[in-house]
């Protein structure tokens, strides 16, 4: 079964978030806690700061490919100041589920480091954050929140949380000892078939090979993966909102390999 998902943006503008976090948080079943944790600012000007996300035991919310059964989530720094980019630093998620329903995230909690370049190095920046995102025990809920905080410059304190999660980020192929990957592309009628296999040792029950393409404008559905020895085999579709697709940039095919115990990034599709 495919996992249906859409590269993701993020919004940076000029409108006014007008809800209080408290009342937001008070009203969504299952949500402990949410705010920015402003972090430091780096020797080239741009900070690191995090998302911090604390749910009720047992609770679990979604990496930014959710997985077949899971809600992409959504942040919006629209009515920010001193803003020109956020790039987000997802730690290692997990694989919920089984083959059938099965889903990426984080149980419990998450803490979303973030790489934020300000327009002016030397001025503060005025963070304001609308979280859009999914979190789900029994049933699932969505939970839409805002949150604000002043990053300031000359800030060098290093936030202990922030650096572990930072180091709990994706394993590399090497630390998997994930052999020769090979990918295969063959048009159909919905879009390009990229075909995956991987030599890799079992990661855990149930793995997956995520397929994420770099260009807005694009779909990826991802299949559950299989596996034969030390070969994992997995297969996506790319597709285009227009539904029109003239060719696909191998080395924009990013790929992700997720279990239940653990999570790699395997590089591109570039031979």
């Amino acid at each position: 079964m495919f996992t249906f998902a859409k590269n993701y943006t993020v919004a940076i503008g000029l409108m006014v978030v007008g809800l209080l976090a408290d009342q937001s948080l008070a009203e969504t079943q299952g949500l402990k806690k949410a705010k920015i944790l402003p972090g430091w600012q780096n020797n080239d000007g741009s900070h690191t700061a995090a998302i911090e996300i604390n749910l009720e035991a047992g609770w679990k919310t979604y990496w930014h490919t959710p997985g077949i059964a899971g809600i992409p989530p959504l942040f919006s720094f629209v009515g920010s100041n001193n803003l020109k980019d956020v790039v987000f630093e997802w730690p290692s998620p997990i694989l919920f589920g089984d083959t059938d329903i099965w889903s990426i995230g984080y149980k419990n909690k998450l803490l979303l480091p973030m790489i934020i370049t300000p327009q002016d190095k030397n001025k503060p920046i005025a963070l304001n954050l609308q979280a859009n995102i999914g979190i789900c025990d029994k049933v699932c809920v969505p939970a839409e929140f805002p949150m604000s905080a002043t990053l300031r410059p000359k800030r060098t304190k290093r936030d202990a949380k922030i650096v572990a999660a930072l180091a709990s980020r994706p394993k590399s192929k090497k630390a998997i000892n994930a052999k020769e990957v090979i990918c295969d592309f063959s048009m159909s009628e919905v879009g390009m078939v990229v075909t995956v296999d991987l030599s890799v040792p079992k990661l855990g029950k149930l793995e997956v090979i995520i397929l994420n393409y770099e260009y807005p404008d694009f779909w990826v559905q991802s299949k559950m993966a299989e596996r034969r020895g030390n070969i994992l085999s997995g297969s996506g579709i790319i597709s285009h909102s227009s539904g029109i697709l003239a060719a696909i940039d191998r080395s924009k095919v990013a790929l992700s390999v997720i279990s239940e115990m653990t999570a790699a990034d395997l590089g591109t599709c570039a031979k």
